[in-house]
């Protein structure tokens, strides 16, 4: 006969980590890896906007001075804005690698292999039911195979 569903023992879920506005470590990693991608993107296009329009600009016949500190500024703003995306996607994938470390530090997720789920399963304390022996979970009031009090 089944126990009723009030005896039968809550699952242990351990959550992984993450940020407190509720992102997770994966998460983390894809958003720092494409602001790391589009900060160098933006730094090598820049790049070739200050070697196309300034020197460029330099080297032609019909040389301007507004034309040339246009490009010359873009480039700049491109590559400081670039490098700010850069900076936090870095910044980001390192937040991910302190959340391996954490998570391997506390233990958290740590039950992946069948061998390591019965280890924690062995170290839950149990008690024995005295009417027909059976190993209960020590929160159960009573036995989950024969309902008498443990």
């Amino acid at each position: 006969m089944a126990a009723p569903s009030s005896y039968a023992p809550a699952p242990v879920h351990r959550a992984a980590p993450s940020l407190p506005f509720g992102w997770g470590a994966v998460t983390v990693l894809l958003v720092g890896a494409a602001f790391l991608i589009v900060g160098i993107v933006m730094i090598l296009y820049g790049f070739l906007n200050f070697l196309t329009g300034t020197i460029g600009a330099a080297t032609s016949s019909s040389f301007s001075v507004t034309a040339f500190f246009e490009s010359f500024v873009g480039a700049i703003i491109l590559f400081v804005i670039g490098g700010v995306l850069a900076g936090i996607g870095g910044w980001l994938i390192r937040l991910w690698w302190i959340f391996l470390l954490v998570g391997v530090v506390t233990g958290v997720g740590s039950a992946n292999t069948a061998r390591e789920r019965e280890a924690v399963r062995a170290s839950e304390i149990r008690v024995r039911c005295h009417n027909c022996g059976r190993l209960n979970p020590e929160f159960v009031r009573f036995c989950m195979e024969c309902r008498q009090p443990v």
